[in-house]
C-alpha cells in the first residue's frame, strides 16, 4: 500500500491511473481508513485541478466511498475532518454537478454540527479534534457554495439558516482556535456572495454576524483581516 502511494507522488497522471487506489480501497474496506490521512493530500491536488474534466465520472463512486466511510462508525476520527474536506473540493470542481450529492452531504454535515455541540470541552484531546471537525464542515459549505453560485445557487437556501446557526455556535465559543475563525468567516462569505439578497432577513434574524466580524477584523492577523473586510463586502451587497 505506502508503494502505492509513492507512485502517486511521482506527478504522473499515468501513475495515478496505475496505481489503482480506489480498488484497493474496495477490496480493504474499513481497513482503508488507516491510509486515509496519505491518501487525502493526492486526492486533494486531483480535485483542485478543476481543469481536469476526467473527474466528473468518477464522483460516483468517490462520493459513494466517502459516504460509506462517514456512516461505517469505523474509521478514525482524524480521518472525519478531512473527508468534510473533500466535499467541499469536489463541489468546486464539479459545481452544478454536486447537486445528486447534496442531500446525503447535508445530511451528514448537519450530523457533525450536532456531534461538535456535544463534544466534551474539557478533554484536550476531544476539543482539538472538535476544531478540525469545525474547519472540516466549514470547507465543505463554502466548496459546495462555490460550485453551486454560478447556475443553481438556489439548492443551498434551505441550508443557509442552519449554516448561520453553526456559524453562530462557533461565534459565542471563546475558546475556539483562530483557524476555526477564519474558515467560519470565509464560509459566511462565501454564503453571502452565493445567495445575495436572499440572506436578507436571515442576516437581519441573526445579527451576531456584525460582532464577530468587528472582533475578526481587529485581528493582529492580516490574512485574517483580509478575509473579513471581503466578507463585510459580499455582506453589505446583500442589503
Amino acid at each position: 500500500m505506502m508503494l502505492l502511494l509513492k507512485v502517486f507522488g511521482c506527478g504522473s497522471s499515468t501513475g495515478y491511473q496505475e496505481a489503482m487506489l480506489w480498488a484497493v480501497a474496495h477490496a480493504t474496506g474499513s481497513e482503508f481508513g488507516k491510509y486515509m490521512p496519505k491518501f487525502y493530500k493526492y486526492l486533494e491536488m486531483g480535485l483542485q485541478n478543476f481543469n481536469d474534466y476526467q473527474i466528473l465520472p468518477f464522483c460516483d463512486g468517490i462520493m459513494s466511498h466517502l459516504f460509506t466511510g462517514l456512516s461505517s462508525g469505523v474509521i478514525h476520527c482524524s480521518v472525519t475532518p478531512l473527508i468534510f474536506s473533500c466535499f467541499g473540493d469536489i463541489g468546486i470542481a464539479i459545481g452544478e454537478h454536486f447537486e445528486k450529492y447534496l442531500p446525503s452531504a447535508m445530511l451528514m454535515i448537519q450530523a457533525a454540527y450536532e456531534i461538535c455541540t456535544k463534544m466534551d470541552s474539557d478533554n484536550e484531546e476531544m476539543m482539538n479534534y472538535n476544531y478540525q471537525l469545525r474547519c472540516g464542515i466549514f470547507d465543505a459549505y463554502s466548496g459546495i457554495l462555490q460550485g453551486l453560485k454560478n447556475s443553481k445557487a438556489e439548492l443551498m437556501l434551505p441550508y443557509a439558516g442552519h449554516l448561520l446557526q453553526f456559524i453562530e455556535f462557533v461565534f459565542r465559543d471563546k475558546t475556539r482556535e483562530e483557524s476555526v475563525s477564519k474558515a467560519a468567516v470565509v464560509t459566511m462569505g462565501d454564503l453571502a456572495s452565493t445567495l445575495g439578497p436572499n440572506m436578507k432577513i436571515l442576516f437581519k434574524d441573526r445579527a451576531f454576524y456584525a460582532d464577530f466580524l468587528r472582533e475578526t477584523v481587529d485581528s493582529n492577523d492580516y490574512k485574517m483581516k483580509e478575509i473579513t473586510v471581503w466578507t463585510q463586502r459580499m455582506i453589505k451587497r446583500v442589503f
